[in-house]
């Protein structure tokens, strides 16, 4: 069997990505322009630039094609398996690795739906050159299935769903469903059932995290149980997440009411990131683990706060994105840390052997 290789270089996509407007009902035309706008930047700013500079996997961040689909964009899931199929392409023709997330129908779901079987990114090249026809052929198809088919918060049920593509092959080397769903995610995302699991990559073992995942330790300790090697977090976390809220129905003996939610306890405007960088050290030290979050970037004024990296225990943060706005930034990984790490903290050792209180 050929050894592993011993470094890894990690694009991490620090991406905006364009939301759909919210609104009651789904657009009668071009349904999917935000998806193409994405998917162009995609191909264009991001893959063909990771390539260039020789990375091994390019990490994006949550929601990074399909931006918010809440608040009647639900639609925005329609074409999930078409968008994974792109993104399987661009991972051959790139010769790169392909991680991110993409919210889809539960299969369930999906059984139910019956939606076109064209693609509805056909005239998308995977190259800038040529320039993608006007449409896809089954466009007009796509934009009546979405007329015909309204969406509300609960229907489809939806995941966000991680993936692993892998570089040359374009096979999908491994998935996670977001378990751990954020406050207002609820309302139209359905949470994982599977357990937390491990993939094999030529790097080592893998496995996936979902932003607000990332808060529960536990989540973590299951896949260093499994002798996990890289945690890939793709992250769409935001600097108001945790800022007082003016109301927030609460239920008392089971009726809605309205309540003040920790009024009084308001932070510095550092707080969101200092929190996201804190949990990814603390997990990367406590899993003896590669860690790679890639959160979303943009203005300031929109709540995005960046703060992209790679942790490694006995290392800290060994490189990342700079700043809060949109940029790309290649790192490169030296996974021998690790084996000194282990032997250094002896932490997954004492969890094997029960040493721990």
């Amino acid at each position: 069997m050929a050894s592993r290789p011993a470094h890894l270089r990690v694009a991490l996509a620090q991406t905006c990505p364009v939301n759909a407007p919210v609104t009651d009902t789904a657009p009668r035309h071009a349904p999917f322009e935000t998806l193409e706008q994405n998917l162009i930047h995609v191909r264009d700013q991001v893959i063909k630039s990771a390539a260039s500079e020789h990375a091994d996997v390019v990490v994006f961040p949550e929601y990074f094609l399909q931006g918010l689909v809440n608040a009647g964009r639900q639609y925005l899931t329609f074409p999930s398996r078409h968008l994974t199929a792109f993104l399987s392409r661009l991972a051959q023709a790139h010769n790169i690795s392909i991680v991110g997330t993409i919210i889809r129908p539960a299969y369930d779901a999906i059984e139910a739906l019956d939606t076109p079987k064209d693609s509805p990114f056909a005239h998308i090249p995977l190259t800038k050159h040529p320039a993608p026809c006007a449409a896809a052929p089954s466009l007009a198809e796509w934009e009546a299935f979405v007329r015909d088919n309204p969406v509300k918060n609960h229907e489809p049920a939806l995941e966000n769903t991680a993936l692993f593509i892998e570089g040359g092959s374009g096979q999908l080397l491994g998935e996670f469903v977001k378990r751990n769903l954020w406050h207002p995610e609820r309302e139209y995302l359905a949470p994982g059932s599977d357990e937390h699991h491990v993939f094999e990559t030529k790097w080592g073992k893998c496995g996936f995290l979902i932003c607000w995942d990332v808060s529960h330790p536990s989540a973590g300790q299951v896949l260093s149980d499994q002798g996990v090697d890289i945690v890939i977090a793709p992250t769409y976390w935001i600097g108001y997440d945790s800022a007082p809220l003016s109301s927030r129905p609460v239920f008392y003996r089971r009726i809605a009411v309205k309540a003040i939610i920790h009024k009084h306890h308001r932070h510095p405007p550092s707080y969101e990131s200092e929190l996201l960088a804190s949990l990814t050290y603390a997990r990367c030290f406590e899993t003896e683990t590669v860690w790679i979050l890639c959160n979303a970037g943009g203005p300031a004024d929109e709540g995005y706060i960046g703060g992209s990296g790679v942790w490694m225990p006995l290392r800290g943060k060994v490189g990342g994105c700079s700043g809060m706005t949109a940029e790309l930034s290649v790192v490169d990984v030296d996974l021998t840390v690790l084996k000194d790490a282990r032997e250094c903290y002896m932490i997954r050792e004492d969890w094997s052997k029960k040493n721990v209180t």
